[in-house]
């Protein structure tokens, strides 16, 4: 089964005609779009348990208007695609565009599994593959750029902590609306929908049903016709990664985590509740600093409520506020 959207994306993300024009090479550079506008990429990443086997990762990059000396990379959570850091920028919910305009390069990707970086087989799809791909992403980056900073949303996050714990090789890591400590709530939805779910299919709706997964990710704070398309692009998820996700290999690997740490939380997350912040801080006990953030009147899906455009300015400012990743000047 292949992964895809419940239906089709909307025109003010990155569509399938632009990914389409996407080169195979490694990586595609930046296109003639202008300053703040994204371009299709596509990088080549090699399975790590079958070497012979090579995937596409497909997504978008923003360059700022400045020769950019830093890149952010950034993944996307469960049923998301790299469409969510580019939702609606018209409407300010763009976090691709935000950094750019802070002076970074911009690289989201579709993680393997999920819209355009397509995959048979869902069950190969698992947490340590993606952090594997993240890493090899790493790496091709760090061929163009001096700084690497990572940071993902959700299931993104765990993917994130495991290529920045196991690999050593980025400068600056941002965990958003997730920890080790995930609520009662979530974990019964997990326990009895999403992995029985996923035992039977490659590929499952997470959370079950579209009203069950707005209702777990927004709050009433959130726009309705935000919610509403959010729902309507929601991806299928790869079971692989539901079923080796359970048990959080992230909590092992915080402690070889050696860089700064941004840790941003909604202050009413039902998935991955803001009062666990603390402990979650802890676990980075070798990071030279961690930084804790939380988003007033947002749910797990932050980025999409009205206060999100202002916490993608806290990420901004913190990076800008690190020697580690500097920005350019436009």
């Amino acid at each position: 089964m292949r992964s895809r959207t419940m239906k089709p994306h909307r025109s003010s993300v990155v569509g399938a005609a632009l990914l389409a024009a996407a080169s195979a090479g490694l990586p595609v550079a930046r296109a003639d779009s202008g300053p703040l506008e994204p371009a299709p990429v596509t990088y080549r990443v090699t399975d790590p348990y079958a070497r012979s086997a090579e995937h596409e990762i497909h997504g978008f990059r923003v360059d700022p208007p400045c020769a950019a000396t830093s890149v952010v990379l950034l993944l996307h959570g469960l049923s998301y695609g790299a469409e969510a850091w580019d939702f609606s920028p018209e409407h300010g919910y763009s976090y691709a565009r935000t950094l750019a305009d802070a002076g970074y390069t911009v690289v989201a990707i579709d993680r393997l599994g999920y819209g355009a970086s397509t995959l048979d087989d869902g069950y190969r799809a698992t947490v340590d593959v993606h952090a594997e791909f993240a890493h090899q992403i790493v790496q091709q980056l760090r061929g163009e750029f001096a700084h690497v900073a990572i940071g993902g949303h959700s299931a993104g996050a765990e993917v994130s902590e495991l290529e920045a714990g196991l690999f050593n090789d980025v400068d600056a890591l941002i965990a958003m609306g997730y920890h080790q400590f995930p609520s009662t709530r979530f974990l019964a939805d997990f326990a009895t929908g999403d992995i029985p779910r996923a035992l039977l299919s490659d590929y499952e709706y997470f959370l079950g049903t579209p009203s069950h997964r707005a209702q777990m990710f927004y709050t009433a704070a959130a726009e309705p016709w935000v919610v509403a398309a959010d729902t309507a692009a929601a991806h299928l998820t790869p079971s692989g990664e539901i079923l080796t996700i359970t048990l959080q290999p992230s909590r092992v690997l915080a402690p070889f985590v050696r860089v700064p740490v941004l840790l941003q939380l909604a202050d009413s997350d039902r998935l991955f509740p803001a009062a666990f912040a603390p402990l979650a801080a802890a676990s980075f006990i070798h990071s030279p600093s961690v930084t804790l953030d939380t988003v007033p009147r947002a749910g797990h899906t932050y980025m999409l409520h009205p206060t999100g455009p202002a916490a993608g300015e806290r990420i901004a400012d913190w990076l800008r506020g690190r020697p580690e990743t500097p920005s350019c000047q436009p």
